[in-house]
């Protein structure tokens, strides 16, 4: 089985820290692990992830990641720290009692990690607030109830991102790695694991059985090198495989998981649905016609005016790029990530829309008379950029799977 090619990239040539550096000291014993280097330190750099829930297994997790590198870090928990989590929430100390986990969790980071940028974000998440999951690389699982591992699972799947999740209670731990759009027909999530929550509803927590705490510094611990993995491309993830410890034992079981075929193809319904409702009734830029079947690149369609295009794939794209290239297609390609993301990498001949349909409505000033391919690292920022987009009169498509699409399809070939 083979490694997964990395989650984050880096703009061309760079490696990182300087050498003699302060930052590359502080980075020196990670960068020397074989096929690490100063490259992989900077994609943590660049890597932005989501630690849903700062207790037993969050406390270890967001600390390892803020000390690994990670440049940008959110922190979602709507609880206040109580006397009865100290035994094993690591972050916490006895003057935190009564205050948000999320807010301690940051100052904490803040003070140990100062180069990393903590997003908090006091709230429980739900349906209600899964947009939360938008525009970050990975999300950390470190949640203690179904309710909250279904909506991750479902929402991330969405998203296309991979999930770290981790359970504690009493003396065992579990540990894997979960990613609706994996590669290689790869795809496993948590309904594969848990394909329903127990009758009745029953979540029995650590309040209701025990835990012992220094287990959730282990399984933490797990859970922080999965994310450093997934993002730097180092190593094997947990992808498809279960990891059970016994503490009282001390013993580690590797299960296997695999996504059963009726579930592979309700996932393909489901994405297939997706799909056609983002672009129902509307002409496809780059479309699969005769044209393109025969090898020609078909320029992106004109279609009404304030029109939803069907998603365009990497494999189209290419063609239009070259189409483009050979004066024979005329599009603006709109990138509507952060500035940061873009620096790093971003595709040839595109335009900045930073934040465009997330945290802005303003943009760069286009054509009206070009078709316009919005991208972002996944997808879901792009298509609320679309929305907008359209209702000011753009013919619109979304690059089907973003940046990480294009780059694994880069580095399938680069394999090839």
């Amino acid at each position: 089985m083979s490694s997964l090619p990395p989650l984050v990239s880096v703009a061309s040539g760079t490696s990182g820290p300087a050498a003699g550096d302060e930052t590359d000291e502080r980075w020196s014993r990670t960068v020397r692990l074989p096929g690490f280097g100063l490259t992989a330190q900077a994609r943590l750099r660049a890597a932005r992830v989501l630690v849903v829930g700062a207790g037993g297994l969050g406390s270890p997790t967001v600390q390892y990641l803020a000390a690994s590198g990670v440049g940008t870090l959110g922190v979602v928990d709507d609880d206040v720290v109580d006397r009865s989590n100290l035994q094993r929430q690591v972050l916490f100390s006895p003057g935190d009692v009564g205050l948000p986990k999320a807010r301690i969790a940051a100052e904490r980071v803040r003070a140990t990690a100062p180069d990393t940028h903590v997003v908090v974000h006091p709230v429980r998440l739900t349906a209600e607030t899964a947009g939360l999951l938008d525009g970050w690389d990975v999300v950390v699982d470190g949640s203690d109830s179904f309710d909250t591992c279904y909506v991750v699972a479902d929402e991330a799947a969405a998203r296309g991102l991979p999930v770290v999740w981790g359970s504690v209670a009493r003396l065992d731990g579990q540990v894997s790695v979960f990613w609706d759009a994996a590669p290689d027909g790869r795809a496993v999530d948590y309904r594969d694991l848990h394909p329903s929550a127990p009758a009745g509803g029953w979540d029995e927590s650590c309040a209701d059985v025990g835990v012992l705490g220094p287990l959730c510094g282990t399984v933490g611990s797990v859970m922080a090198s999965e994310v450093v993995k997934l993002v730097t491309g180092v190593g094997e993830p947990l992808l498809g495989r279960v990891v059970t410890i016994d503490a009282g034992a001390a013993t580690w079981r590797e299960s296997r998981l695999r996504r059963a075929p009726h579930r592979a193809a309700e996932r393909a319904a489901a994405n297939a649905s997706r799909t056609a409702t983002a672009g129902a009734g509307s002409s496809v830029p780059g479309a699969d016609t005769e044209e393109a079947r025969a090898g020609q690149a078909t320029p992106p369609a004109t279609a009404a005016p304030g029109t939803r295009s069907p998603d365009v794939s990497v494999d189209d794209l290419v063609e239009l790029l070259a189409a483009r290239d050979a004066g024979e297609a005329a599009f603006t390609l709109l990138d509507v990530r952060e500035p940061d993301e873009h620096a790093f990498a971003h595709l040839p001949g595109d335009v900045l829309a930073a934040g465009l349909g997330v945290r802005t409505r303003q943009r760069p000033e286009l054509d009206p008379g070009l078709p316009v391919i919005a991208y972002c690292a996944r997808g879901p920022r792009a298509r609320a950029a679309a929305e907008l987009l359209v209702a000011d009169g753009y013919d619109v498509a979304v690059l089907d799977g973003g940046m990480l699409a294009w780059q694994l399809r880069a580095s399938s070939a680069a394999r090839a």
